[in-house]
């Protein structure tokens, strides 16, 4: 799992790199409340693109964020706050979404606590109610008794309307429901308890080949027969079919999707590679024999000793 977060990781970090790349417009910037106060000119689209900021904006647009992973952040902090006594819409998030779309709605992400896969999770939510979500800003607006958005609000909603922010989040679904689930799916899945870490080295080795496969021939993933047979890592159906069937309505509205998502293939593959290292062909795990691997023998996942009370438990 700390593996694919990472590679999660990697890939984002290459996206956001991408659009400059293309010498396109990037996501729309997403600052905090402090910082949008001195930025306020800036992201005023009449501001003049060749204005010289003052040190003062300089520091607060560096400081200031965007992308899809950010929005993601945002939509976790506004629908499932960590501290639901005080903050956020997680109840009424709940609440809308059940009467929306006729039956029980589940909380939102917890992408506060950078729980594995939370992003990815959060991305494919968005995509899928899209429509539900601007929906439900405007009416989290209207139900104040001053109608108005705090900050973090208008931030959402920005990102939501906003092509660059929904192509990265269209990315994310993608590597989600292509790579992600179906590696979980074989380390971590039903019948894997016995599965012995050291005899995962063809399964690290078919990520990077399945990715490599997918940057070689997009249409993999864009062409006009996209089959999750070839598409997939393990060739099985769509995890989140509501998911892709929303990625695949908007793909035409969104100009730079196919570079967007081979950019974020392409830094997931990067450091894919290099956090499975120790499964190199010639290395230490290759070499071992079968009886030296079962001998050795280590659970798929390092579950066991997450967090204090689960590493208190193996110990003892």
């Amino acid at each position: 799992m700390h593996k694919d977060l990472n590679s999660f990781k990697g890939g984002n970090a290459e996206m956001m790199a991408e659009w400059k790349k293309l010498n396109a417009p990037a996501p729309v910037l997403l600052a905090n409340k402090a910082n949008a106060a001195v930025l306020r000119n800036i992201l005023d689209h009449s501001f003049p693109a060749n204005a010289v900021l003052t040190e003062d904006e300089f520091r607060a647009f560096e400081a200031s964020t965007r992308g899809g992973v950010k929005a993601c952040a945002l939509a976790g902090a506004i629908f499932n706050n960590k501290d639901k006594a005080k903050k956020g819409q997680g109840d009424h998030h709940v609440d809308f979404m059940t009467e929306k779309l006729g039956k029980k709605h589940h909380k939102f992400p917890d992408t506060n606590n950078t729980r594995f896969g939370s992003h990815g999770d959060a991305a494919a939510e968005l995509i899928t109610h899209l429509p539900l979500y601007l929906e439900i800003l405007d009416v989290i607006q209207w139900s104040k008794h001053y109608p108005s958005l705090t900050n973090i609000e208008k931030n959402l909603l920005a990102a939501l309307k906003d092509t660059p922010t929904i192509t990265e989040l269209v990315a994310m679904v993608l590597y989600r429901v292509l790579i992600t689930h179906p590696y979980m799916r074989q380390v971590r899945g039903p019948g894997t308890e016995n599965t012995n870490l050291l005899d995962l080295g063809p399964l690290h080795h078919a990520v990077q080949d399945h990715i490599k496969c997918l940057l070689d021939d997009l249409d993999l993933i864009f062409g006009s027969d996209v089959s999750y047979e070839t598409a997939t890592l393990d060739g099985k159906e769509w995890n989140d079919p509501a998911a892709m069937e929303a990625v695949f309505k908007l793909i035409p509205s969104l100009p730079r999707v196919k570079k967007v998502t081979a950019a974020f293939f392409r830094g997931a593959l990067v450091t894919f590679t290099r956090f499975s290292a120790e499964f190199a062909p010639g290395g230490l795990i290759d070499s071992c024999s079968a009886t030296e691997k079962q001998l050795a023998w280590m659970p798929s996942t390092n579950n066991s000793n997450e967090g204090g009370l689960a590493a208190y438990t193996v110990a003892v």
